[in-house]
């Protein structure tokens, strides 16, 4: 990578192949529609401005919500117009109808990508910006439009001599053939002929003759059979009629010649506009290449920043993405990349990763790389969004085996060339990635050595990974401040990596445990570990104690997170059925009242009845009167069996001489939250939802302020009465599994307040987001059914569904 003021500096040359970057390069430039797209790729730079990555990040993403959401992105017909246009420029050149039509197709796209984009300015506004610089020639589209089809062919109504000409060859070529007709049947009638039909040699029009009948048709022979049985002759009836569409031919192709240049004509003053506009092409096809290359990988926008901070939570290795992808097309197989979660650049500038080989330790490290790198590039990456991920000025590693003999390198002094590179360069605003340092030489010197460097790169701020078997260096991590240790699990059970990075803790070589597995002898293990020392043994042993320890743990929290993920469930079902029973109560409550008015007006009725047979019996005031009184009391006996049966107010609600306006209260038994907009008497005007109503302020009770925040926190949760149920919900730019869970909550609130019909809203796109929601609606039994919305009311855009 040769460094420019505005991108990366990475070394060495071969840093994209030695990280895997060239794998996703070719990944992306499959994924382009055009040369001008896949030259874009091939250009691709890591750029270390955070504002410009920032922005190609915002644009990658906006596209994705385009492709995923909205109707189909105009990104058709980018065709690589630049060699017609170089043959356009000078004065009195021509072009072909097929680049002619080429170059209409394309401002056709420019067109419509431009309003595309002025039209959603507000849902895209980094794309918008983008597609501003796109120039739209309407008037030189519809000029091309009007000279040449679709085919590239020159319209019969380009010119009216144009339109004239070919009216005249048509009839010519009408009356040549019906000349030509008569003079075959004479032919055949006579048995000269070979074939029922004329044919063209030379341009001209002859019928086919048996080669010894040739004198016998009078006219010129213009050609022969390759078996030289046949003579193909022009009749001599028809050499005036074949010269008039000679001619006529000839008129027609010096009029399409002065069509096409002086069509060319038309694009000369337009030329810097289509060049500037093909380059917006060819960076929208980039961009779209990114949003299909994210998708595929399931790749999101972290946070970036450029604090050298990285902190990556559940990244994969795209090259390992890609590969496992291609297995699955191809065999079937499914295979997942083991998530990586790691720090790096905030408590400690400089991380030591130690364990067996191949156990990931280098893939870790190169994941960091490749992900820094993709970022740069502006490419999403497929790791969680909220991952923190800084930009550099430099990218400096030494991975892989440089030894060579045309160089006189060795391992080790093609490492200490790196070395030398990267003590030369290295400030606060480098990345830097070594592969085994401390190797290639005496273990004792080159642990020494690789931890100078380690300090001195530290010293500089420079942001280090390293690999290493060397114990020194574990404990140089263990003791400085800024430098940490970190490992790659392994399955101490099975002696088989998990490709699963720790922090904090150093990994063991597992090598004498692999030797015994692998069959060495136990006295030839006992001599090898004597050798080590008592020290390191102990130290290793410690090493592995440790990782099994945290293995255990890691289980023990796995096992109480489901635990507590269980406990959570049943404390649902326990809410779930203690509202039921409430409910239950509630209704057993109302159904008393109710029998109780019932009962209530049963008796009115009755005792009315007899006081009215009473006075027509013409009975005493006194018998009246009593008759009243008795009644009164059996109205306050049910009244007050009625107020029992009420529930009691809950310290939740206040008295009701309380009320004010703009109190929240409840109405009767305690409902929907409603407000208090008007108090008049013994009535009040209150609002429930967009419903407003007069009722007796003895119906009401106030809620205190507990009670409001706790009806605020759990209105959105709660089951919506109709007069608040929603009919219509907007799912454009969600995730499939965001829209099926509004649609859910949709349907499951309609149900609950009686709603019959609802609208859902996704818009067109690919018609992705549209299937998967129908199809999730064929499965809910309370869907009676479900259909395109009209036109005028949104089309295929809009779902309505009806409910049982």
């Amino acid at each position: 990578m040769s460094p420019t003021d505005a991108t990366l500096h990475g070394y060495p040359d071969t840093l994209e192949t030695r990280l895997g970057f060239d794998v996703v390069r070719e990944a992306l430039k499959a994924q382009t529609r055009s040369p001008l797209g896949a030259e874009a790729v091939a250009q691709l730079r890591p750029l270390r401005d955070l504002e410009a990555v920032r922005a190609e990040l915002a644009r990658v993403e906006e596209l994705q919500q385009a492709l995923r959401f909205d109707d189909p992105v105009p990104l058709e017909n980018l065709i690589d117009l630049r060699p017609w246009l170089v043959q356009a420029a000078p004065e009195g050149s021509r072009l072909e109808g097929e680049a002619l039509e080429a170059v209409r197709r394309v401002l056709m796209t420019v067109r419509l990508l431009a309003r595309y984009f002025r039209e959603r300015r507000s849902k895209y506004p980094a794309l918008a910006v983008l597609a501003e610089r796109l120039t739209p020639l309407p008037e030189l589209e519809q000029r091309l439009a009007a000279v040449v089809d679709e085919d590239g062919q020159v319209r019969d109504d380009a010119s009216p001599e144009l339109r004239r000409l070919r009216r005249q060859l048509a009839l010519q070529r009408q009356r040549l053939r019906e000349a030509l007709l008569e003079a075959l049947r004479e032919a055949i009638r006579q048995g000269y002929a070979t074939e029922d039909q004329p044919t063209i040699r030379n341009g001209r029009m002859v019928i086919p003759v048996r080669a010894e009948a040739r004198r016998k048709v009078p006219g010129f022979v213009h050609d022969t059979s390759a078996s030289g049985q046949t003579v193909y002759i022009e009749p001599a009836s028809c050499l005036d009629l074949n010269n008039a569409v000679r001619e006529l031919e000839l008129a027609e192709l010096r009029e399409i010649d002065r069509i096409l240049r002086e069509a060319t004509g038309w694009l000369r003053p337009h030329l810097p506009a289509l060049k500037a506009s093909l380059e917006v092409l060819g960076h929208f096809d980039l961009l779209q290449a990114k949003a299909r290359l994210a998708e595929l990988m399931d790749a999101h926008v972290p946070e970036v920043a450029a604090d050298g901070v990285i902190e990556l939570k559940r990244a994969r290795n795209p090259v390992l993405v890609l590969h496992f992808r291609r297995l699955q097309e191809t065999t079937g197989e499914v295979r997942e990349v083991v998530p990586l979660d790691l720090t790096l650049g905030r408590t400690f500038h400089t991380l030591i990763i130690t364990g067996p080989n191949a156990g990931g330790k280098t893939v870790a490290m190169k994941t960091v790389g490749l992900l820094v790198l993709m970022l740069a590039c502006g490419l999403p990456i497929p790791a969680d969004p909220a991952s923190h991920v800084s930009l550099f000025d430099q990218l400096l590693i030494d991975i892989g085996d440089e030894q060579s003999v045309e160089a006189d390198l060795s391992t080790f002094s093609a490492h200490m060339t790196h070395m030398a590179y990267m003590l030369a360069r290295a400030d606060a605003r480098t990345l830097i990635l070594i592969d085994e340092a401390g190797t290639g030489t005496d273990p004792d010197e080159g642990a020494a050595l690789a931890q100078a460097i380690l300090e001195e790169l530290m010293r500089r701020g420079a942001r280090t990974i390293a690999t290493t078997h060397h114990g020194a260096l574990k404990v140089f991590a263990y003791e400085t401040e800024g430098v940490e240790n970190g490992s790659m699990q392994f399955d101490q059970a099975t002696l088989s990596p998990t490709y699963r990075f720790q922090l904090g803790v150093p990994g063991s070589s597992y090598a004498f445990e692999i030797a015994r597995r692998m069959g060495i002898p136990e006295p030839v293990l006992a001599r090898a570990q004597a050798l080590v020392g008592r020290q390191q043994v102990a130290l290793e042993a410690l090493v592995r104690t440790l990782e099994a320890r945290n293995q255990e743990l890691e289980a023990r929290l796995a096992a109480l997170t489901e635990e507590q993920a269980r406990l959570e469930q049943l404390r649902r079902e326990y809410e779930a059925r203690r509202a039921q029973l409430e409910a239950e109560t509630e209704a057993i409550r109302q159904r008393a009242l109710e029998e109780a008015e019932q009962l209530l007006k049963e008796a009115n009725a009755r005792i009315e009845r007899t006081i009215r047979e009473i006075k027509e019996a013409q009975a005493e005031r006194e018998a009246t009167r009593a008759a009243r009184e008795a009644l009164e009391r059996f109205r306050r006996r049910l009244h007050e069996q009625r107020r029992r049966a009420r529930p009691k107010p809950s310290a939740a609600e206040e008295p009701r001489s309380t009320l004010a306006v703009g109190d929240q209260v409840v109405l009767d038994e305690g409902g929907t939250p409603a407000e208090v907009l008007a108090l008049e008497d013994d009535e009040a005007l209150i609002a429930v939802g967009s419903l407003k109503m007069r009722v007796p302020v003895s119906r009401l009770r106030r809620l205190n302020r507990a009670a409001r925040r706790a009806q605020t926190r759990t209105t959105t949760g709660a089951t919506l009465p109709a007069l608040q149920a929603r009919t219509r919900i907007d799912v454009r730019g969600y995730r499939v599994d965001e829209a099926l869970q509004a649609v859910e909550r949709l349907i499951d609130e309609a149900v609950a307040s009686g709603v019959r019909e609802v609208e859902v809203l996704h818009g067109k796109g690919t018609g992705a987001l549209r299937q998967a929601i129908r199809s999730y609606l064929q499965g809910r039994p309370e869907v009676e059914r479900f259909e395109d919305a009209p036109w005028e009311q949104g089309g295929p855009g809009v779902t309505r569904i009806w409910l049982k």
